[in-house]
């Protein structure tokens, strides 16, 4: 039976997952067969180091490699079979180098609008220009003030939520924690050969963070990527749980 390890994206928590999770372990019929598995096995939502339970340290220097021993250590501590990696946004490049480091190989990375650098260069990199001019200025601006860097409420409610239930975005809004600035910035190197598993990139079609034609841009740094498309604004994990569910099943 297919395990599934779900990465956060940045400045998030496994807390984001919680609606992606229930429709990938329920049961498909009312009320279930007792003799019938589940569509899936385990499901693990990861709290990356910094984010989430895990928060309480200083986020923003949170090394990336950290992020990534983090990644490849619950894989091994949960005792994970034919692991699905699932990376979201920031997460992406971090499932890719990851998968890259287990001892046997996932069954299958599913990026979600991840962020994908060209070479050995940062995932601030590979945001479009005025999403990496904001950053900048708002991180300099938090640094200034000797605090840590929180995505204001407007940007979460308008580029990360755009189209989505104004309640749902008001519930979401006070779990979103500080982004690990150090992390974003260092250079990722993915360069240890092809993915050693198949890999799908679900493009975010609504994403204001990342372009859709960025995100098919990124997808095609990948030998054999496979492609598919959700209409769905960044936060599609609040945003669509029941599609993305969907999707993540075909591989169980």
């Amino acid at each position: 039976m297919t395990d599934y390890l779900l990465v956060h994206g940045a400045g998030q928590g496994a807390w984001s997952w919680g609606a992606v999770w229930g429709h990938l372990t329920a049961p498909v019929e009312h009320p279930p067969r007792l003799y019938r598995s589940g569509r899936a096995g385990r499901v693990y939502p990861l709290d990356l180091p910094g984010h989430g339970a895990d928060a309480g340290g200083d986020t923003a220097e949170v090394r990336l490699e950290e992020c990534v021993h983090a990644i490849t250590r619950a894989v091994e501590r949960e005792n994970l079979k034919d692991v699905v990696l699932v990376g979201h946004g920031f997460a992406g490049g971090l499932v890719l180098r990851a998968a890259n480091q287990l001892p046997q190989p996932p069954k299958r990375v599913v990026l979600i609008s991840g962020i994908i650098p060209v070479g050995r260069q940062s995932m601030l990199s590979a945001l479009p220009w005025a999403t990496r001019k904001g950053f900048r200025l708002l991180a300099g601006l938090n640094r200034l003030l000797r605090r840590e860097f929180l995505m204001p409420p407007w940007v979460i409610s308008r580029i990360l939520c755009n189209g989505m239930d104004t309640m749902k975005v008001v519930q979401a809004l006070g779990f979103f924690g500080p982004l690990p600035t150090r992390a974003i910035t260092a250079k990722l190197s993915l360069n240890d050969g092809p993915p050693p598993c198949p890999v799908t990139y679900v493009v975010l079609s609504e994403s204001k963070l990342v372009p859709p034609n960025a995100q098919k841009r990124m997808a095609q740094r990948i030998p054999d990527v496979d492609i598919t498309t959700v209409d769905s604004c960044h936060q599609v994990s609040l945003s669509k749980p029941q599609e993305l569910a969907e999707i993540l099943l075909e591989y169980a």
